[in-house]
């Protein structure tokens, strides 16, 4: 065993050596992946107003720098699914791979490419497999963190809105951002232009309080990120301890008071009534949710229950349903070159740029992947899906990435969560 004065050890030593060195390469990315995926979703609400902040103080911001940033993020969620089980995410990566060819088709089609549009339909399967990635510890960590760190800034923003202006400058950022017209902001101050309504707050009215975005520089993306606060809260209600569902639970209650939300209240308590009976509903029953909606808007059409012109709930539901209407057959394959204005009608918005094939499948997909059966990713599922065929007809607001993020996060933490218990797939 001795020569030349060295010891050799056994072949079964440095076999054994080898293996220890290539498990523990293969392991540290996959220890890395849950700070990075909980990073990356903190990033998803920071980078606007850090780049609001920089477009005030230091230098001015265009688009192309917030598509770059906002590209970047998306990409790399997306590459995590690299690092996760096959059984995770091999969906999810040929998911993405159809919507890549189909986007390329119908851009070809158009003979015009615009990158934010293949951005806001990656966004989907890049943080599901994001969200396959954390862990729950870490993961409610993180909200809970993000929870507190949004309430605060909205509390601010109501007590010194003078301060909050000055601080991001929220007109001139999407001036420069996102080619607004100043004159558009008619609420007046640095604020944004829907944070003064025409007939005043629902909550607090006459308190002189506008309507609070705190970090999203908008109000209608805190009332989003509300209601996926309270899907992640009926989720994970039982990993929760009391002190943090009561933390969750008032904050919520505290964002909704601060955004003045009139479809986050009205779809919070809806959630409140229903999600708990979700427990009991397989996940995949999730599917029906869009021919129902349909039926009901075609019924309260005919009906005269909605009115197009209306400012309330009725009337933007009548201008989603009249905006999907009067789509022709290039609108509905998305190839026709010119895109209307549909801000106030998501799902005819998100058909126009992706196709109706898309969002068909999308909805198909998402909706009959398997969560298992236990009574948090049941409520999830259902709560995504709800969510999403309440808000797209009169919104387009979910497809933004602030908040879509930590909705689809989550879909992919219950998604792997499920996947887990009922495989025994070891994420370690």
């Amino acid at each position: 065993m001795w020569q030349t004065g060295w010891w050799r050890p056994p072949l079964a030593e440095l076999v054994l050596q080898r293996d220890v060195r290539m498990r523990s390469a293969v392991d540290m990315p996959r220890a890395v992946m849950p700070v990075a995926a909980v990073a990356l979703l903190a990033a998803t609400v920071l980078f606007n107003p850090l780049l609001a902040w920089v477009n005030s103080h230091v230098a001015q911001m265009s688009g192309s720098i917030v598509s770059v940033m906002q590209g970047g993020i998306v990409i790399s969620a997306l590459l995590m699914g690299l690092f996760q089980p096959i059984v995770l995410a091999a969906r999810w990566w040929v998911l993405a791979a159809l919507l890549v060819m189909v986007v390329l088709l119908t851009s070809a089609i158009r003979a015009q490419f615009n990158p934010k549009i293949l951005g806001d339909v990656l966004l989907i399967p890049a943080f599901i497999l994001l969200g396959t990635a954390l862990r729950t510890d870490l993961f409610r960590r993180s909200i809970l963190v993000m929870q507190a760190c949004i309430l605060l800034v909205g509390i601010w923003e109501l007590a010194r809105p003078d301060q909050y202006g000055a601080f991001f400058n929220v007109v001139d950022y999407y001036v420069n951002t996102r080619g607004y017209d100043a004159n558009a902001f008619w609420a007046g101050g640095s604020l944004f232009l829907s944070s003064e309504r025409p007939g005043g707050r629902l909550l607090l009215n006459g308190f002189g309080f506008h309507r609070g975005s705190s970090l999203f520089l908008e109000p209608v993306s805190l009332g989003n990120w509300a209601v996926v606060a309270t899907i992640f809260t009926a989720a994970c209600w039982r990993e929760l301890s009391h002190w943090c569902r009561t933390f969750m639970v008032a904050s919520t209650f505290a964002l909704l008071v601060i955004c003045d939300g009139r479809l986050a209240m009205t779809v919070i308590l809806l959630f409140c009534l229903y999600l708990p009976l979700c427990r009991y509903l397989p996940d995949r029953w999730s599917a029906v949710y869009l021919p129902i909606m349909l039926g009901l808007l075609w019924l309260g059409d005919a009906l005269g229950l909605l009115m197009p012109n209306g400012d309330n709930f009725a009337g933007r539901l009548g201008i989603g349903l009249h905006a999907l209407g009067t789509m022709d057959a290039t609108a509905l394959l998305g190839v026709n070159p010119e895109f209307a204005r549909l801000d106030d009608a998501g799902w005819a918005d998100f058909i126009q740029s992706q196709s109706v094939l898309i969002a068909l499948g999308l909805w198909l997909t998402l909706s009959l992947t398997g969560f298992g059966t236990a009574p948090g990713d049941r409520m999830a599922k259902h709560g995504i899906m709800l969510f999403l065929i309440l808000c797209l007809p009169i919104s387009n607001s979910l497809l933004s990435i602030k908040t879509a993020a930590l909705m689809w996060a989550l879909y992919g933490f219950c998604f792997a969560r499920g996947q887990t218990a009922a495989n025994g797939i070891d994420t370690a």
